[in-house]
């Protein structure tokens, strides 16, 4: 044996308040908490845009995103009890996707587009080729072009900041596909309903409840892509070479 030094994932608890009220613990990275905190809430169902944000205040040395709502938001039946959550995996009640309306006809998606995004995507994290300690999630247009990209301990976390950093920014997530390296579960997949994205892509395989609430919610679900291939758990009609 022989003493090393060896790069780890951070890891931190960050609190995040509603108007001053403690509502969750993450366990996350500690960065982009703004973009998280936005994200966690929005694709858990507790605000619906930024419109209903009047300002987020973020404390480093407490590790604390308090969001403050606009004038008049009634938070009444959205907010839960306070919660730990290991790497950002949610409890709420909609994990059968009951009571989220099922979304119009995705768009259609070039395959080639789809591999050539997966190749660049797998390539970008220097923190999982140094510690193998995170997962990774990105945003790429229709097109293939790359709109964000996070790291994270968490695959729930990276969806999350994904979704804040474009909900902050007033991206048109209704026109992006989210690349994820992780487990696609039910939980996964109702974020990314809730985002309205219409295409959620990973290189690894989906639970059963994910499939199903997929094919509910008509989202374009592709799985196991690999260089040469991949699965279509949902969409096989709208996989349209140009």
């Amino acid at each position: 044996m022989q003493p090393i030094e060896a790069p780890v994932s951070a890891e931190y608890h960050v609190g995040i308040l509603l108007n001053g009220m403690p509502y969750i613990s993450i366990v996350c990275s500690g960065s982009d908490l703004n973009w998280l905190a936005v994200g966690h809430l929005a694709s858990e169902g507790i605000i619906r845009s930024m419109d209903e944000v009047e300002r987020i205040e973020v404390d480093e040395e407490r590790l604390t995103v308090n969001l403050v709502t606009a004038a008049g938001v009634d938070l009444s039946g959205r907010t839960g009890w306070v919660r730990t959550l290991v790497s950002g995996s949610p409890g709420s009640g909609r994990r059968s996707g009951a009571g989220v309306p099922p979304r119009p006809d995705p768009p259609a998606v070039d395959p080639r587009v789809i591999l050539a995004s997966m190749s660049e995507f797998l390539g970008l994290s220097t923190t999982h080729d140094q510690t193998h300690g995170v997962h990774s999630g990105a945003l790429y247009g229709l097109d293939g072009k790359r709109m964000a990209f996070f790291d994270e301990i968490g695959r729930h976390n990276a969806v999350d900041k994904l979704i804040g950093m474009a909900l902050v920014n007033r991206m048109p997530l209704d026109r992006c596909m989210l690349f994820s390296t992780g487990r696609v579960s039910s939980e996964i997949v109702l974020k990314t309903v809730l985002a309205s994205v219409p295409v959620l892509v990973t290189r690894a395989a989906p639970t059963s409840m994910a499939v199903e609430i997929a094919r509910k919610q008509n989202l374009i679900l592709l799985t196991g892509v690999r260089k040469d291939g991949f699965y279509v758990a949902h969409g096989a009609d709208r996989i349209i070479l140009p």
